[in-house]
């Protein structure tokens, strides 16, 4: 029954995302259950996801980047605007957004650990300065032209049939797993998140951590910025708003799956998609559209909780070992 219960808990929202394909592509064949629709849902989530990648990168240390969705409309603005208005080639305007995008996450990190300031605080202010700089370096007004063909290449493309996008979230995903579960710097993330104090006492300089997964979340909030730059073509000033909750509800519903309890990549990439299943599917049944930031947010609520659930259900299965190990060892200590 135990082992029934985990996998249920880990592969839960993989089976949910799957009911939820085959249940629309039955109701929709027509329209839903196409190669194309499929292709299109993977393609233009592939922002939404590496954004909800971006914001779980604090949150695995206990802290929040609210500044993400911001950063992405930073990196969109100066790819576009840096090859549409100065005439950069477009691998300078990238190197350039990126650096900007991991520049800001470095501020948010500094700001947040040396002047104690919170997260919260710190970032929404953050988010509202990238807003107006936005503004200011595109005059207000959107970007339609002068965007080299070039650039949009870049996400416009395609890799064996599948959208180059997608194949940008699959490598991000896997050096994210690979980087939280394989090396020590993923233990560290995990360990100060788990418990700072604790962390600390073990050597780990907990404040270092703290500012490179902010830098890390800037990186790959600015990288979604470059992706939209290139899908789009263009930039609008203040629409980058919008993929700010659908990626918070990716975060945190990701990390009720896979790893139960703990903030994960693989996780966040499969809620994201559930999400952008889910909407597609209602939005093809007829729903109207106020329906998607009603059902977003929703999900924002019920994934805190679950999220929340998950981590306090590890935390008690992780003392009720330990206090098993403490009475073996008590027990063997009497008899001897």
């Amino acid at each position: 029954m135990g082992t029934d219960s985990s996998w249920l808990s880990r592969y839960g929202l993989a089976l949910i995302l799957l009911i939820l394909v085959v249940g629309f592509s039955l109701a929709r064949p027509a329209s839903f259950a196409t190669p194309d629709n499929y292709r299109a849902i993977l393609n233009n989530q592939a922002v939404v996801v590496l954004l909800a990648l971006a914001a779980m990168m604090p949150l695995i240390v206990g802290e929040f980047d609210l500044s993400v969705a911001g950063v992405l409309g930073t990196g969109q603005a100066l790819v576009c605007g840096l090859c549409a208005l100065q005439g950069l080639s477009p691998t300078v305007a990238i190197a350039l957004a990126l650096a900007a995008g991991a520049a800001i996450g470095l501020v948010n990190g500094l700001v947040i650990v040396k002047l104690k300031i919170t997260a919260f605080v710190t970032t929404l202010a953050t988010s509202t300065v990238l807003g107006g700089t936005v503004v200011w370096y595109t005059g207000g007004a959107p970007i339609y032209t002068g965007v080299p063909q070039s650039l949009t290449r870049l996400a416009r493309g395609h890799l064996l049939g599948v959208p180059l996008p997608v194949v940008y979230v699959f490598l991000v995903t896997v050096l994210l797993w690979f980087v939280l579960s394989r090396l020590p710097v993923g233990r560290r993330l995990y360990a100060v998140g788990g418990n700072r104090r604790a962390a600390e006492l073990s050597g780990i300089r907990a404040d270092r951590v703290i500012i490179g997964s902010f830098v890390a979340s800037g990186l790959l909030a600015s990288a979604a910025g470059v992706i939209l730059g290139s899908q789009l073509g263009s930039v609008v000033p203040g629409g980058e708003a919008t993929y700010l909750l659908p990626a918070f509800a990716g975060a945190f519903l990701g990390a009720t799956a896979i790893t139960p309890g703990r903030f994960n990549p693989v996780g966040a990439v499969l809620a994201a998609y559930t999400l952008s299943v889910a909407v597609s599917g209602l939005q093809q049944l007829g729903a109207p559209f106020w329906v998607q930031p009603v059902f977003n947010g929703s999900v924002l609520i019920v994934a805190v909780g679950l999220s929340g659930y998950a981590a306090r259900a590890k935390a008690a299965r992780a003392r009720a070992r330990q206090l098993a190990r403490l009475e073996q060892q008590a027990a063997h200590a009497a008899a001897v």
